[in-house]
């Protein structure tokens, strides 16, 4: 078996199916030994077994509760035999030729750990929100949470000052991909080790990636490989405020998981005094006499303080 394609689902009766079909329809182009293993996070909707009839092969693995990203991803690809492994978003479409070009770059690489391809909206233009990106460090984390970074990343010298983001344009080696469209090699994820399932959600992949480059893996963008993504379609059923609460506890396991004691305190103190920063705005949108803006940041500052807390008193 050359690929396993592993697609994460909750709920998603309409772009499911969509997804699939793309990758059916990739996989007869290409003529690749293929198989699609669909992970399916307690759906109530029956989305995944509709989508699992359009193709004998496609297979679904049910979780009888919401396992979060990293564990059930795990799941699926400990199923899954493929000598690589597409790891996918159920919100995503292939532009035809795509994943050929993704196999192509591993088939021709063998010391890549795995390649990401360019991410666009569903109107073609690119997605900002899945740019390539450089391990997080703190300039650039100051810059991305005090939206900074739309205004640095359009200059060449201050995106790669002061940004974790990298030219979306420019084929080469990466940081990092996202795991919304992550073509692996086995043999790489074997050697590290899967997702750390003490990430629920976000930073997963973050993480994945670095252990990748540490073990001496090297990781690959391609942009010339085009996917739609719809867009995080489960996350944004997710309140901001739980969103925000996933967002930093992701990236405080990241800094603790990943630095000296030192460096993690300069992280926290760092981190500490840009949402002291945030939190008038947050304060201020939360009070707003627009109703659509109220309920976007409602519950933003309870959580705002809660991570103050445990970033200065922990």
């Amino acid at each position: 078996m050359e690929l396993s394609i592993c697609i994460l689902t909750r709920n998603q009766p309409d772009l499911l199916p969509r997804c699939v079909a793309s990758c059916l329809a990739e996989i007869e182009r290409e003529g690749i030994a293929s198989e699609i293993v669909i992970i399916d996070n307690a759906s109530w909707d029956g989305s995944p077994q509709k989508a699992a009839s359009l193709s004998p092969l496609v297979r679904v693995i049910r979780n009888q509760e919401n396992l979060g990203f990293s564990k059930a991803n795990n799941i699926g690809i400990r199923a899954s035999s493929g000598k690589y492994v597409l790891i996918l978003n159920d919100d995503t479409e292939f532009r035809p030729g795509a994943l050929g070009l993704l196999v192509g770059v591993l088939n021709a690489n063998p010391g890549l750990a795995g390649v990401g391809p360019k991410f666009l909206n569903p109107d073609g233009s690119f997605q900002r929100g899945n740019a390539p990106k450089r391990f997080p460090r703190l300039r650039g984390m100051v810059s991305e949470l005090l939206n900074l970074d739309v205004v640095f990343e359009k200059f060449a010298a201050t995106r790669d000052l002061l940004t974790n983001r990298r030219d979306e344009n420019r084929a080469g080696a990466a940081e990092q991909i996202d795991c919304a469209c992550l073509l692996a090699r086995r043999e790489a994820l074997d050697a590290v080790g899967l997702f750390d399932e003490e990430f629920f959600f976000l930073f997963e992949d973050t993480d994945l990636c670095y252990r990748l480059k540490k073990a001496g893996w090297k990781l690959w963008y391609f942009p010339d490989a085009q996917i739609i993504h719809y867009g995080a379609a489960s996350f944004k059923k997710v309140v901001r405020s739980e969103r925000a609460g996933m967002y930093f506890e992701g990236l405080i396991r990241f800094f603790r998981k990943h630095s000296s004691p030192g460096r993690f305190l300069l992280f926290r103190l760092t981190l500490a005094a840009t949402l002291c920063l945030r939190m008038p705005l947050a304060v201020l949108f939360s009070l707003s006499p627009l109703g659509r803006v109220r309920r976007r940041w409602k519950g933003t500052v309870p959580i705002y303080s809660k991570i103050l807390r445990s970033l200065l008193f922990a």
